[in-house]
């Protein structure tokens, strides 16, 4: 599968753990991850998500998820057909940056993309998209017996 996650995604190893729903999430995100590393999905990465992760007080941070981009068989320009397509979308009702997301996930012809966000999700039901959004552990329980 060829995948688009957003920056909530890569920080969610970062937050509480001690929160259920917050582990099963960094839980999955890691098992994506690896699936990447491991060849089985590919990621696309976007200049919306360096400029997101660039506003991230901690270097370290920073840093750590920026390494992903050079896992990505796609790297996502903000083109005019980006560009119209996210406004488009924020008229619809998504977050400007949300928006820019899931133009770049389109653009890149994203099998899907993952957040952690549920009102993205939500919003996503009611809005035609090119792009199938989900959360993570969604996502991998497509692939699990459990």
């Amino acid at each position: 599968m060829l995948l688009y996650l957003d920056l909530n995604c890569f920080n969610r190893p970062f937050d509480d753990q001690s929160q259920t729903r917050i582990a099963r999430e960094t839980a999955a995100v890691f098992t994506v991850l690896q699936r990447v590393v491991d060849g089985v999905d590919q990621l696309v990465w976007s200049a919306i998500l360096d400029f997101e992760n660039a506003q991230h007080p901690l270097a370290d941070r920073r840093t750590e998820i920026a390494r992903w981009a050079q896992r990505a068989v796609d790297n996502v320009a903000v083109t005019p057909q980006v560009s119209a397509r996210a406004h488009e979308l924020t008229a619809a009702g998504f977050k400007a940056l949300d928006a820019a997301h899931l133009a770049c996930a389109e653009a890149a012809v994203s099998d899907r993309i993952l957040t952690c966000d549920d009102q993205v999700i939500r919003k996503a039901r009611r809005v035609r998209l090119k792009v199938r959004v989900q959360n993570p552990v969604a996502y991998m329980k497509e692939f699990s017996d459990d």
